[in-house]
């Protein structure tokens, strides 16, 4: 008699089941760090774009963010050397936002929009992800007044940037720990 050496269906099924219990814990949690690295990598991008409007407005027309008197002003300010698709939308408070060719949203308060400077910055925010989630619009105009510390663990695609007379920077901790820590992946 011959003796085969395969494997059973029974110890095939048991593998893939297995495999299947280990698949189902595991990627949710890739998901959602492979978010968090698309939305990291986003806002480090969209401040990148902001400092370098800020730049040529300085090099070109020497005109600095301290220079805005209003949220039209500023609108306008960071506008002209961005690539914007859409411009001057009204949304939730009274805030206007711009759309550029990347997909991201920035959202310009009606307040506080006068004479940007290191003392005084302004504040804006940016949706690295568009309209589309986690980040609903409510949830946005809550953020910009009620931003999380830096204990929370929630993802966001909303973040508050802080612009100054000759620079721009992330604002909060949160905004701070997600451009400056280093990725642990």
């Amino acid at each position: 008699m011959k003796r085969s050496s395969a494997f059973t269906l029974a110890e095939v099924l048991i593998t893939l089941a297995i495999i299947g219990v280990v698949a189902a814990m595991t990627i949710p949690g890739v998901i959602v760090r492979t978010n968090q690295q698309e939305f990291k990598t986003g806002f480090r991008k969209a401040i990148s774009v902001l400092n370098q409007a800020v730049t040529m407005n300085l090099a070109i027309d020497n005109e600095s963010p301290a220079e805005v008197a209003n949220q039209t002003d500023m609108m306008a300010y960071l506008t002209k050397r961005m690539n914007v698709i859409r411009s001057n939308i009204s949304v939730t408070g009274g805030n206007k936002a711009f759309y550029t060719a990347d997909g991201f949203r920035y959202e310009i308060p009606t307040n506080g929009m006068a004479n940007c400077t290191t003392t005084t910055p302004c504040i804006i925010g940016v949706d690295v992800n568009g309209d589309r989630g986690p980040t609903s619009a409510t949830e946005r105009t809550d953020l910009t007044s009620n931003y999380p510390t830096a204990n929370d663990t929630r993802v966001l695609d909303f973040f508050p940037i802080m612009v100054t007379d000759v620079s721009v920077q992330p604002y909060g901790a949160v905004a701070q720990r997600t451009m400056y820590q280093a990725d642990n992946n």
